[in-house]
C-alpha cells in the first residue's frame, strides 16, 4: 500500500457522517497528549469535509508536522482542504447553536454546498424566533446584493463582497475560526469603513435587527443621530482647482492644501477677523487630516491658540478709534449733568477704519513666525519623545508577544493597546505597525517563527503590515488567505512548543 503523504489536519470523529470535527497537534508531544484524551475515538474522512468517508489515523512525525493519514488506499479521495480551517463551518455550525441556545432560541441549521462542490459553501440557521441567520463562506455577491448585513455573517476573506456591502450599508458582520487548542473558536467581527474589530460570541446576540454586536450598535447610533442643518451639496461640479475665498476652500472635497495652508498663515499674520481665522483653521485641519508636517502643524496649533486668545478677548485692547469716541462721550456727559441732549444738536463721530500700515503688518507677520517656529519646535521635541515612547513600546509588545506564545493564545493590536497603555501605538498606520513589527523581531533566531505570527493571526487587519516586516525579513508568505492562515497557524503552533517551557 503506498504511504499515505496528504497531511490531512481536520477529522470527524465516530464515523463518516459525523459532524463532529476536530484539529490534530502538529507537534508530537503534543499528539502523545491529545491521543491519551481520546483512546477510543475513531477519525474519519468525512463527508460533511467533502472527503471519502475512510478512517483515518493519527500518524505521529518528528521531522513534519503530524497529520492523519488514510487507513486503506486513498486514490479515491477527491476532498481538497485538508488544513486546520478545513472544518471550520462544522464548528461555526456548533458554535452557532449553542450560542442562540445561550440566548433561549433554539434552532436547525443546514450546511449547504458551494457551486464549486465545496460543502463548506454556507450555513443556514433557522431560529424558533426572529430572523433567519445564513453564514456564506464561500459566496459571490449576488447572493447578498439586496438582503440586511445584519442577517448575514460574511468569510473574512470574501473582500470582494464586503467592499459591496459596506459602500450599501456602512458594515458588514464577518466570521471566523481561531485555534483553541485541538480545537477551533468561532468569533464574529464587524468591518466598518474605518476598520474591523473581533468580539467572541458572548459579546453578540441575535436580535430581532439581526445579528447585533458592540461595534453595529455603534454605527446605527451615529447613523441615527441628529446633524446639523444647513450644509447643501452644490447642483454642479465644483471646479477642479478651487478658489479660495475668505481664507476657505470652495469645495471641501477638492481643496488646493498649498493653498489653504498659506490663507491660514495670512489670516494668521492679519490678526483681526476672527471669523476668517476660524475657516481657514478649520479648512487647514481638514486637509492635514491625514498628517500635517512640522511647517502646517505649527501654524494650526499657532492659529488655534490665537483664535481663542481674540474669542476670549485675551490680551486684545480696543481699538484706538473706539477709544476716542468713548473719552469724547464721558467729556460730553460730564460737562453738562443733569442735561438731555437734544436731537440734532449733538452728533457722535462715526468711526472710521485704520488701515495698519506696513510697519504694522510687518510686526504682525513676524509676531506670527516667531509663533510658527516656537510651535514647531515643541512639536519636534513632542515627536521624539513620541518615537522613544514607541521604542518603550516595541519592548512592551515583544514581552506581551512572548507571554502569548507561553500561554498559547494569540492577540491583537486592539488588546495590546489595552495592556501596555495606548500612546506608543495608537496613531500608527500600515507602515508605523509594520516598522514596530519588525523591530519586535530583529532579534528572533532566523530558524524561529515570528513572534508576531500570534498578531497577524488573532488580528487580520495588521496582515498587510505583518507581510511588510517578513518581507525584510526575506520571508515570502502566501498570497491565497487559505494557504496563508494555514502557515500562520502552523508558525503559531511551532511557537507555543517553543515557548511552553521557556
Amino acid at each position: 500500500m503506498a504511504r499515505d503523504k496528504r497531511r490531512v489536519q481536520t477529522a470527524v470523529i465516530g464515523g463518516p457522517d459525523s459532524e463532529l470535527p476536530v484539529v490534530l497537534p502538529l507537534d508530537a508531544s503534543e499528539l502523545d497528549a491529545f491521543r491519551r484524551r481520546h483512546p477510543e475515538d475513531t477519525y474519519w474522512c468525512g463527508v460533511w469535509l467533502g472527503g471519502c468517508g475512510q478512517r483515518l489515523t493519527a500518524r505521529r512525525c518528528t521531522e513534519c508536522v503530524c497529520h492523519f493519514a488514510h487507513l486503506s488506499h486513498a486514490d479515491n479521495c477527491r476532498r481538497s482542504a485538508l488544513g486546520v480551517s478545513s472544518a471550520d463551518h462544522l464548528y461555526i455550525k456548533q458554535d452557532l447553536l449553542r450560542w442562540l441556545a445561550d440566548q433561549n432560541n433554539d434552532a436547525t441549521a443546514e450546511i449547504e454546498a458551494a457551486a464549486d462542490g465545496n460543502m463548506a459553501g454556507a450555513v443556514r440557521f433557522t431560529p424558533q424566533q426572529g430572523a433567519g441567520l445564513r453564514v456564506l463562506l464561500a459566496a459571490d455577491s449576488a447572493q447578498i446584493a439586496d438582503r440586511s448585513p445584519s442577517h448575514i455573517l460574511l468569510a473574512e476573506d470574501l473582500a470582494a463582497i464586503v467592499e459591496a456591502v459596506l459602500a450599501r450599508h456602512g458594515y458588514v458582520n464577518l466570521v471566523r475560526c481561531v485555534p483553541d487548542g485541538t480545537r477551533r473558536r468561532t468569533q464574529i467581527g464587524t468591518k466598518t469603513r474605518s476598520g474591523q474589530t473581533w468580539h467572541e460570541l458572548n459579546e453578540c446576540a441575535l436580535t430581532p435587527d439581526g445579528t447585533s454586536t458592540p461595534s453595529v450598535e455603534a454605527v446605527r447610533r451615529q447613523r441615527t443621530a441628529s446633524h446639523l442643518l444647513g450644509r447643501r451639496t452644490p447642483a454642479t461640479p465644483p471646479p477642479t482647482t478651487p478658489a479660495v475665498v475668505g481664507g476657505a476652500v470652495n469645495d471641501p472635497q477638492g481643496y488646493d492644501r498649498t493653498e489653504v495652508i498659506q490663507a491660514l498663515e495670512d489670516a494668521l499674520a492679519d490678526g483681526r477677523n476672527v471669523t476668517k481665522l476660524r475657516l481657514c483653521l478649520e479648512r487647514a485641519e481638514t486637509a492635514t487630516r491625514s498628517g500635517a508636517n512640522l511647517r502646517e502643524n505649527g501654524l494650526i496649533r499657532a492659529a488655534g491658540d490665537a483664535l481663542l486668545r481674540m474669542e476670549r478677548g485675551v490680551g486684545v485692547r480696543p481699538s484706538p478709534v473706539s477709544q476716542r469716541s468713548a473719552t469724547k462721550t464721558r467729556a460730553a456727559r460730564s460737562s453738562s449733568p443733569g442735561r438731555a441732549l437734544t436731537p440734532g444738536r449733538f452728533t457722535s463721530p462715526m468711526p472710521r477704519r485704520v488701515e495698519p500700515t506696513a510697519a504694522d503688518q510687518e510686526a504682525r507677520r513676524a509676531a506670527a513666525d516667531r509663533a510658527a517656529k516656537e510651535t514647531t519646535a515643541r512639536a519636534t521635541i513632542l515627536e521624539q519623545e513620541r518615537a522613544a515612547k514607541i521604542r518603550d513600546g516595541v519592548a512592551a509588545v515583544r514581552g506581551a508577544l512572548r507571554k502569548k506564545a507561553r500561554e498559547g493564545t494569540t492577540s491583537s493590536w486592539a488588546k495590546l493597546r489595552d495592556q501596555i497603555g495606548p500612546v506608543p501605538l495608537a496613531s500608527l498606520k500600515a507602515e508605523g505597525q509594520a516598522n514596530v513589527l519588525y523591530e519586535v523581531d530583529r532579534n528572533t533566531p532566523s530558524n524561529e517563527p515570528l513572534l508576531s505570527t500570534l498578531l497577524a493571526l488573532g488580528d487580520p487587519a495588521l496582515i498587510p503590515a505583518f507581510r511588510r516586516a517578513a518581507s525584510r525579513f526575506g520571508i515570502d508568505l502566501p498570497e491565497d488567505p487559505h494557504d496563508l492562515r494555514d502557515v500562520l497557524e502552523a508558525d503559531a503552533q511551532a511557537l507555543y512548543e517553543l515557548w511552553r517551557h521557556r
